[in-house]
């Protein structure tokens, strides 16, 4: 029995497992997974960039859009180059001075664009130090948050001082008012030279139109009202003209001021208005809902794009500029794109085409704002689009950022637009009131009888009527400011004035 056991030595040995050899086969196989982790990102990253090795060529929307209208308009007929010099010294022609300075900057924008040194964009945008400028203090006229008509009567010492100090300056808005067109002739560029001092002496403008139409006089208050309607056709030649969307915002903004400070004046019963059908198109003419697109605007921006991503091609390339002025956002993103391995994935002319269509997708809504954010099916799609979504998410992926972070700030400026047609059509509204002699209780009334009237030009939304306060308002249809102001009172008929009781005959 003994003989048929088996001896201890051949029994079978069980494998020990110590948390040394389990640390081991832990260790091996996660470096077999790193490994092999690590070669399909390498094959990846090797597939982005055979994927990024060419550029595709320029889309024809591109093209287009890179191409702006001729120039219809001579020198001394464009408000653009009188804005530019309107600060011109005294005694000095503001379009000489104004085509002087865009001629400078032409010159010297390709060396700036080389070398955006802070002290080169200094030396591009310099004035004239010996330049007029508004002298006096114009803060008590806000036209887009309070009104200016009940301002001039707190404020007729300082008005008249105000056009005393600065009667030259004056002078030059007044003169500019009957110029023809718009037209901005300085080359697309981030450092594009724009004046803001016209709207501050448009605020002063405002203050003198109504001292001046509460004139005693009355070739004065007619002259007012003449000047007004004038000012009124510069902002629409401004916002109608080729130019960038800072000129087209201030343009509106300047026609909200026009219609609200007119607003006030229509609701005031003691303002004698001509209230002819032929007053009523002058002073508040029916514009066509087409005139305030501001499709042309974000073109212009997108010749200002184009050539920020060219000099961001430039820079990445290898010419690298000297330290400029500190910046954020898109522009500072852009500075910090000199990576060649960045630039290796930064295609321009693919980027150009996905401006392009945002542009273009920008511009549809402009026209007409009911159409969705998302709008595709009139938009040709770019060669990057075409292809398999394997291929399109990994090719030019710096350019499909910088697309993403430059799209959505734009979503609002056609609103505000909208907005102030709005707001015009009110003000025409309540010059009907008045004409009409329409009574504070007939006001509801009028606008069901008026639907065409008395309705948001975007989506349709009816003017609200605040019978406490004798207001009408329009129902905003973007992010407006806080303050901004978009409601107006109506005109209402004098009291007659009370007759004293008989003497007591007693």
């Amino acid at each position: 029995m003994l003989g048929s056991l088996m001896p201890f030595s051949d029994l079978p040995v069980q494998p020990v497992f110590t948390p040394w050899r389990m640390l081991g086969r832990v260790l091996k196989w996660s470096g077999i997974a790193a490994l092999g982790l690590t070669a399909f990102v390498c094959a990846l990253l090797a597939a982005a960039f055979l994927i990024n090795a060419d550029d595709e060529p320029l889309s024809l929307q591109a093209r287009a859009l890179l191409s702006p209208p001729p120039n219809p308009y001579r020198p001394e007929d464009n408000i653009y180059l009188a804005f530019q010099g309107l600060d011109a010294p005294a005694g000095t022609s503001v379009i000489t001075a104004g085509a002087a300075r865009i001629e400078r900057y032409n010159r010297s924008i390709e060396a700036v664009m080389q070398d955006p040194s802070a002290a080169s964009v200094r030396r591009l945008n310099a004035t004239d130090p010996r330049g007029l400028q508004l002298t006096g203090d114009v803060s008590f006229v806000q036209p887009l948050n309070a009104s200016v008509w009940q301002a001039a009567t707190r404020h007729q010492p300082e008005i008249r001082k105000l056009l005393a100090d600065n009667r030259e300056l004056y002078q030059r808005y007044l003169d500019l008012l009957p110029l023809p067109g718009y037209y901005e002739t300085a080359r697309p560029s981030m450092y594009a030279p724009y004046s803001f001092l016209p709207s501050q002496v448009h605020k002063l403008f405002l203050a003198a139109i109504a001292l001046h139409v509460r004139s005693q006089f009355a070739h004065e208050r007619a002259r007012a009202l003449a000047d007004l309607e004038l000012d009124a056709r510069l902002w629409r030649t401004v916002f109608n003209g080729e130019g960038g969307l800072v000129s087209k915002m201030v343009a509106a903004a300047s026609l909200q001021a026009d219609d609200l400070l007119l607003a006030d004046m229509i609701a005031d019963p003691e303002v004698a208005l001509p209230l002819t059908e032929e007053d009523l198109n002058a002073l508040v003419p029916a514009f066509d809902p087409a005139s305030w697109d501001l499709g042309g605007a974000f073109a212009a921006e997108f010749r200002v794009s184009s050539s920020l991503l060219r000099q961001t091609a430039q820079l990445a390339a290898g010419a690298v500029a000297r330290e400029g002025p500190a910046q954020s956002g898109l522009r500072g993103w852009l500075r910090r794109l000199n990576s060649r391995i960045e630039a290796h994935f930064f295609k321009l002319n693919a980027t150009e085409n996905l401006f392009a269509r945002q542009t273009a997708r920008r511009m549809l809504i402009a026209r007409d704002p009911t159409r969705p954010k998302t709008t595709n099916s009139e938009l040709p799609a770019s060669l990057s689009e075409a292809r398999a979504w394997p291929v399109r998410l990994c090719y030019n992926p710096v350019g499909r950022i910088l697309a993403a972070i430059a799209d959505p700030p734009y979503d609002n400026y056609p609103l505000r637009v909208w907005d102030v047609a709005a707001l015009q059509r009110l003000v025409r509204l309540g010059y009907e009131i008045r004409r009409e002699r329409i009574g504070p209780i007939a006001v509801p009334s009028f606008l069901e009888q008026h639907p065409d009237w008395s309705t948001h030009p975007a989506d349709g939304r009816p003017f609200l009527w605040d019978s406490v306060k004798g207001e009408l308002r329009v129902q905003t249809v973007a992010r407006q400011q806080p303050g901004r102001r978009f409601a107006v009172p109506v005109w209402k008929p004098s009291a007659p004035p009370s007759l004293a009781p008989p003497d007591d005959p007693r």
